[in-house]
């Protein structure tokens, strides 16, 4: 007996405008269910967000997303994962505060920056969510992720 498989091809590439404290819908390409997350933080190692255990079926406005609390205010995730989503769009944003940023000072703090290391930090953040997102271009070359900044 003779088998099919479906190969898909992973991606190692993507556009994408980063928005710190913008909300993502993640869109599977086999599943009807958008999940949700909210971008805390960036960087070339990792981005950290604030996880939605509410689905949609489809993608919800932003007015709806701010009314929402996660279910996990901070999770570190690889960065080079965000390439391989199926598809992945910027809903809108809204500036973060100290609230949004609780978990992931925690977080900083058991990873071992001082108070006043987190606290620039966190301002920082603040700063950058008030700020357009920025254009850039994600790609995988080997194990390294390459970042662009897209025109």
């Amino acid at each position: 007996m003779r088998r099919l498989v479906k190969w898909r091809m992973i991606s190692t590439l993507l556009d994408i405008d980063i928005a710190w404290g913008g909300y993502y819908a993640s869109i599977p390409e086999d599943s009807g269910e958008i999940s949700m997350f909210r971008l805390l933080d960036f960087n070339r190692d990792a981005y950290h967000a604030a996880l939605f255990t509410d689905k949609f079926s489809t993608i919800p406005t932003l007015s709806e997303l701010v009314e929402l609390s996660p279910f996990i205010g901070h999770a570190p995730v690889d960065a080079r994962a965000l390439v391989s989503n199926d598809d992945l769009r910027l809903i809108g944003g809204k500036p973060l505060t100290h609230d949004d940023l609780e978990g992931y000072m925690y977080y900083l703090n058991e990873y071992g920056l001082s108070k006043e290391e987190t606290d620039e930090l966190v301002e920082q953040i603040i700063s950058f969510s008030h700020e357009p997102p920025l254009s850039i271009r994600l790609e995988i070359v080997g194990e390294e992720l390459i970042i662009s900044e897209r025109e």
